[in-house]
């Protein structure tokens, strides 16, 4: 009868550990960014995520580029203001399904997370309410090429959506030749001005 009891026990944390993930993304969703919540009970029937086209949420930034060390800022937007509460953030290279560079601290109610190196994505640490005030940087340790940030984010257990994806930010080597670019062409620009002076 007493192992009849921990068999009972043994299952019920496991159902919960699989069916729910209130204290974070498990590692094994670092690729597919699927939560894996299951079917209320169920253990073999899991939650299909919401279109991406009908998302209330955004991943967000203002910029345009990123160079290695320099902090980049993000955050989810949601055009119902009513927030958010789990998360799975990562940057990714536009075609890549692997985290890059590293997270600094985190805010509140969240926490990191490794997927690949050490803080390399970022996910929730409770389900208590988040908004876009939560503001998370992303630290490059090099140039990347173009990416994108990639968030899972779920209103509830039963409601999320997976891979929102932010508007691509340029490399610094792209940066860099922008900048070379903009300064040759100033330069020829005022030599042809003297030149007809």
């Amino acid at each position: 009868m007493k192992s009849f009891y921990v068999a009972i026990f043994v299952a019920y944390f496991y159902v919960q550990a699989t069916s729910a993930t209130p204290f974070g993304a498990p590692t094994k969703a670092c690729t597919s960014m699927s939560p894996g919540h299951l079917v209320s009970g169920s253990t073999t029937d899991y939650i299909k995520t919401q279109s991406l086209s009908n998302s209330r949420y955004s991943v967000a930034t203002m910029a345009k580029n990123y160079s290695a060390g320099s902090v980049v800022k993000v955050w989810i937007e949601d055009s119902q203001t009513e927030g958010y509460r789990g998360i799975l953030l990562q940057a990714r290279t536009l075609n890549g399904d692997s985290a890059l560079g590293r997270w600094n601290t985190p805010p509140a109610n969240t926490k990191l997370l490794k997927c690949v190196e050490a803080d390399d994505a970022v996910t929730h640490s409770n389900t208590t309410l988040k908004t876009s005030d939560a503001v998370y940087e992303w630290l490059p340790s090099k140039d990347y090429g173009s990416i994108a940030f990639v968030a899972t984010v779920a209103e509830t257990h039963d409601v999320f959506w997976v891979q929102l994806k932010s508007s691509t930010l340029t490399g610094g080597a792209s940066q860099l030749y922008s900048n070379c670019h903009l300064l040759l062409t100033t330069f020829a620009l005022l030599i042809s001005t003297l030149l007809q002076c």
